[in-house]
């Protein structure tokens, strides 16, 4: 399959998406699922004959998640944009960006799939809650059968949407397609060993897990009563090799003798734990701020809301020819707290 019939495939989807975000009649509807779902095949087909395939996937069940997840990210994201109830959209939303966030974890890039969860499974949705609570969904029309409201059947700027979505797909086959013509980004001995050497300067922030690796070596070699991390004469527990591979302690037993342990590069923080030690060491104060602008953002989607049901229940009273909650003349009769 060349990447032209990957494109022919991609816009027959933005077609197929664009006609199905408006109210369709149900056999009309029925055919543009058929043209959509051979839409998807066709792409389906051409990344799995171009795709790079690890040499053990048939023995290794991540990759198999990953196709999982994948499958799952695009057909939410396609009923996200196609439900018509906000609500529904919005947690399928919810869905699109858990199987991403898995994805990246699967890929051990930890920082994406945090920064994935925080911005848009926090900040996002916030922003969501405001419109889902404030919008008038119309709910008492649609209960006796009339149309709902307008801001709730039709789309916001669908074709702006559906053509960037088509370039980043075409970009996507693009580099899919034309793999053999890129240039693989090789870093230089001196980079690696300055990245090293950041990772076991973060293992000498964590005294705790720096004592646990250590003592997982020790007690491979015998060494059980081990009681402390000796500090070097420069303040550090460890020392490191300029190459940044290995890096060397003296653990101290209970009865004062020293045992000087290597520690090779597993030892060494993972993703996770980076991530994690630069968030609480070198950035705690944007932590903390970052969570309560979305603690007040909460608060204020509640109270938002909770004005905008307080002046659904005065409407309903005026329709049912009785005073308003909030009416003055309620009050001075002493019929409202």
């Amino acid at each position: 399959m060349n990447a032209n019939l990957f494109y022919a495939a991609a816009a027959l989807g933005a077609v197929v998406l664009y006609l199905m975000m408006e109210p369709r009649p149900a056999p009309f509807r029925a055919a543009l699922t058929v043209c959509g779902l051979a839409a998807v095949g066709l792409i389906l087909s051409a990344v799995a004959r171009n795709a790079p395939v690890p040499d053990n996937a048939s023995v290794d069940p991540a990759f198999w998640v990953h196709v999982l997840l994948a499958l799952v990210a695009v057909s939410g994201a396609a009923r996200m944009v196609t439900h018509p109830k906000p609500v529904y959209a919005a947690l399928y939303f919810v869905l699109v960006i858990l199987a991403v966030a898995v994805n990246f974890l699967l890929l051990q890039a930890e920082f994406m799939a945090f920064a994935l969860l925080i911005v848009y499974a926090g900040a996002i949705l916030i922003t969501y809650l405001f419109v889902l609570m404030l919008a008038q969904q119309s709910g008492d029309r649609a209960n006796r059968g009339e149309d709902a409201a307008w801001y709730d059947r039709t789309p916001r700027e669908p074709i702006a949407a559906l053509v960037l979505a088509f370039v980043l797909l075409a970009a996507t086959g693009d580099a899919l397609f034309r793999r053999e013509a890129s240039v693989p980004w090789l870093a230089s001995p001196a980079t690696t060993a300055r990245a090293n050497i950041r990772a076991w300067e973060r293992m000498d922030d964590m005294p705790e897990l720096l004592l646990r690796e250590a003592g997982a070596i020790a007690q491979s070699k015998g060494i059980t009563d081990i009681s402390r991390v000796e500090r070097g004469s420069d303040g550090h527990l460890i020392a490191v090799d300029p190459s940044g591979t290995t890096a060397s302690l003296t653990l101290i037993s209970s009865n004062g003798d020293r045992h000087p342990i290597t520690l090779d590069g597993n030892a060494a923080p993972a993703n996770s734990t980076a991530l994690g030690h630069a968030l609480v060491a070198q950035f705690p104060v944007s932590l903390e701020l970052a969570g309560v602008i979305l603690l007040m953002a909460l608060f204020g989607a509640v109270v938002l809301a909770r004005r905008q049901m307080t002046m659904a229940e005065d409407e309903r009273r005026a329709a049912a020819g009785l005073s308003r909650i909030d009416d003055d003349a309620s009050l001075s009769r002493g019929g409202a707290a």
